[in-house]
């Protein structure tokens, strides 16, 4: 693999992180402070613009600011398999390991 930009390598660490805590309690206040200080601050960065309730259209109709959104995904099916980053679509996507499915786009 090659050596990934600051931006893009810093949404996979989230997004592995997400998918691996997607299958904890969504009410514990520890997993809640975390993903506030740590997760959403990423996502809000690099993905609210195209995949939020803020967007002018949400692309792909995957929403990636809630709990429920990240789980139920978008046109291309569930974007995280919780406890299996590596078979999550999120994760699919930042990596670029598949053409069709690239995020960040320009990056």
């Amino acid at each position: 693999m090659s050596l990934q930009r600051p931006a893009t390598l810093k949404i996979t660490v989230a997004i592995v992180l997400l998918a691996l805590g997607a299958s904890r309690a969504a009410d514990d206040p520890g997993d809640i402070d975390f993903f506030e200080k740590k997760i959403r601050p990423v996502l809000a960065e690099h993905c609210y613009k195209c995949h939020s309730a803020k967007s002018e259209k949400i692309k792909g109709k995957l929403r990636v600011d809630s709990r429920n959104g990240l789980l139920k995904g978008g046109d291309a099916g569930p974007s995280l398999v919780p406890g299996s980053p590596d078979k999550s679509l999120l994760i699919e996507a930042v990596l670029y390991k598949n053409p069709d499915l690239q995020m960040l786009p320009k990056e």
